[in-house]
């Protein structure tokens, strides 16, 4: 690592994937109010979060391949710089349909800038170092998801809701400002993939094991996103917790999930990346079982109960994230950001489905949301069953 480099690499790599947690969660506080100066719904308003994730795997998708041919830096600061510019135009929102075209053209921006972060992790890094670092990265990232929403309610009692989104478009000008200055150019012009961009991409997809692993990724993840999606109404609706309160409830979730990764990077040292997969994605299912089953008796699904539960649900992906990038991302050092790219695209369009499905089958109860954590908890399951076959397949290749 070059020695002029001021800020370790974790960080500097954290402040730029913060850009989707803040930009996800600072502003569900705000969706009721955003709903009313909108002349909506919060239901309808919550689909915003569905749009950004559509947003945010279009621009993985589409950055992965160019940073292989280009190289990072100059992807990064392109979709720091759209989503910047779009975060200025979402101030001046006035309906729902603007407010869904801003929101993926800055979600746009945010995939072609955040894809990068993991590809560069692999450019520099080498087997279980990749998942150290990546658990370090989302250890100190983390500070994201847990602050936004305080941040969100903090900025509505001094302003308007479009006060956050000039905030986030803050954010996004002072890290690349510093980016500018701090970050590597990780891939340098030797290495660059001279291919068609669609060759990555074919790469990765025929690799047998790397393909059942990130489909393990995605599902785990889609149950975060039905949880981030439906938080809202979980909390502020059937619960009937305070804006104040909402962040506080939140945040409980991602302080579990930055003691895991915290235990992640511990438990490298005795046990294998898939091992320690294997324990999160039980505890994945398992919490997800019993949240379905209390929804289903109301006397049960009180907030004492659900919390714990909820906090296991996502506090489990600490275990579940760094440890499958790391496994897939040890066979991709010439398409890194193809192969870090494609995990993000079927993450985020999973996570977008999968908010999509609740919406469509949301009842005013608790249950369709369990219902559909414990579909997508399920699915990683047999992923990651299917993967580990794959892998014993492919070692006597």
């Amino acid at each position: 690592m070059p020695t002029s480099l001021k800020l370790p690499l974790p960080l500097l790599l954290a402040m730029l994937t913060a850009i989707a947690p803040l930009a996800i969660d600072m502003y569900l506080p705000a969706m009721g109010q955003m709903a009313a100066t909108l002349n909506s719904d919060i239901h309808h308003v919550e689909l915003s979060v569905s749009t950004f994730l559509l947003g945010f795997a279009l621009g993985q998708i589409t950055g992965g391949p160019v940073s292989d041919r280009l190289g990072r830096k100059p992807v990064i600061l392109t979709g720091l710089t759209i989503f910047a510019v779009a975060s200025a135009l979402l101030t001046f929102s006035t309906s729902l349909d603007s407010l869904l075209i801003f929101r993926a053209l800055q979600a746009f921006g945010g995939g072609l800038a955040v894809v990068n972060a993991t590809a560069i992790v692999r450019d520099m890094f080498d087997g279980r170092d990749i998942a150290k670092v990546l658990s370090m990265v989302a250890m100190i990232m983390m500070a994201a998801p847990l602050f936004a929403p305080m941040l969100g309610s903090l900025i509505l009692h001094m302003a308007h809701w479009q006060a956050i989104f000039a905030v986030l478009g803050i954010y996004c000008i002072l890290v690349t400002a510093l980016l500018v200055w701090q970050l590597p150019e990780s891939h340098p012009k030797h290495q660059r993939v001279k291919r068609h961009p669609l060759a990555g991409y074919l790469q990765v997809i025929r690799h047998r094991p790397a393909r059942r692993y990130i489909l393990t990724l995605a599902s785990a993840y889609s149950g975060m996103f039905v949880f981030i999606t439906a938080s809202p109404y979980l909390y502020l609706e059937y619960f009937g917790a305070s804006e104040a309160t909402f962040p506080w409830l939140f945040g409980a979730n991602v302080i579990v999930l930055m003691v895991m990764n915290r235990c992640n990077m511990l438990l490298l040292n005795r046990f294998s990346p898939v091992q320690i997969l294997t324990a999160g994605i039980a505890l994945h299912v398992l919490s997800a079982l019993a949240l379905l089953s209390i929804s289903m008796v109301p006397s049960l699904f009180v907030l004492p109960v659900v919390l714990p539960l909820m906090m296991v649900f996502v506090g489990a992906l600490g275990l579940i994230t760094a440890n499958t990038m790391g496994t897939v991302m040890q066979h991709f050092r010439d398409v890194a950001g193809s192969a870090t790219a494609l995990m993000g695209v079927i993450q985020f369009s999973g996570g977008a489905l999968a908010g999509l499905l609740w919406a469509h089958l949301h009842d005013n109860t608790p249950v369709p949301m369990m219902a559909v954590m414990v579909l997508t908890s399920g699915l990683s399951a047999l992923a990651l069953f299917s993967a580990r076959h794959a892998d014993r397949e492919y070692a006597t290749d």
